[in-house]
């Protein structure tokens, strides 16, 4: 085998970078790190730069994912080594020919497993092609996380939190706000329509066009001038008419 394989590390967290590039140079001797980059912008334009054999890629970057930047690159001949938090990620998704993972705080042995084998797959000329970048991101897509958990997508980061703390969900046109039960609000780049999907629907209930409401958190149903949600220091939500019915079963039937 030869032994230089070029790559580079792409990382939100200059803590994880660091600490990823220490544990290859140590362990991993056939490594040559070109560089590492914090953002997805810089690391689609040093990838297509300098066209590095191997790429450590964390799922969740200051803007989008890793495989928002897969399906950016215009080099191709990489291969790639997902660096994630987590596992909840549909991780079988990751296992093509061209593609491996290994979990935050990353063990060492894991990682040498990794290097290794991407070592054989960049001497047989294995890389990942458009085609298996579209369906890693469908098959992501596809395998959400479980839905105790909520992803929040900003213009700036994925935060995931658990379902539990949300109290109720507000649609504000393309976006979504997320009122949370420390008095946090949240603000998505997703749509109402796709949290109900993704939302327990055993929790949460669309009480209206514009509100989706954690069952939880509901202290009351008003019914004077219209029905309405009550919930703890918010705001009364509407119910619409159409689904009040659904909700009264929901609630008392259920």
């Amino acid at each position: 085998m030869s032994t230089d394989i070029t790559a580079i590390i792409v990382d939100d967290e200059l803590y994880n970078l660091e600490l990823l590039e220490h544990f290859v140079t140590k362990y991993c001797p056939q490594i040559k790190i070109l560089d590492r980059v914090s953002t997805k912008e810089k690391g689609v334009q040093l990838i297509n730069e300098l066209q590095p054999q191997l790429v450590f890629l964390d799922i969740v970057l200051d803007t989008g994912t890793g495989f928002d930047l897969l399906e950016e690159i215009s080099f191709r001949k990489t291969h790639v080594i997902f660096v994630t938090s987590y596992e909840e990620f549909a991780l079988k998704a990751l296992k093509f020919n061209a593609v491996d993972y290994i979990l935050k705080p990353v063990d060492i042995e894991e990682l040498i497993v990794a290097v290794n084998k991407a070592h054989k797959s960049i001497l047989n000329e294995r890389y990942l092609d458009e085609r298996q970048i579209h369906m890693l991101s469908k098959s992501i897509c596809e395998n959400r996380l479980p839905n105790e958990f909520l992803t929040v997508s900003s213009l700036k980061k994925i935060d995931f939190i658990r379902s539990e703390d949300v109290m109720y969900l507000e649609s504000e046109g393309k976006y979504t706000v997320l009122y949370l039960n420390n008095g946090e609000q949240m603000v998505s780049t997703k749509s109402l329509g796709y949290y109900e999907e993704v939302v327990d629907p055993s929790l949460f209930f669309r009480i209206h066009k514009s509100y989706l409401v954690n069952l939880k958190y509901v202290t009351s149903i008003n019914k004077e001038a219209g029905f309405y949600c009550e919930i703890a220091n918010h705001k009364p939500l509407p119910i619409a008419k159409r689904r009040l019915q659904k909700l009264q079963e929901f609630l008392f039937i259920k």
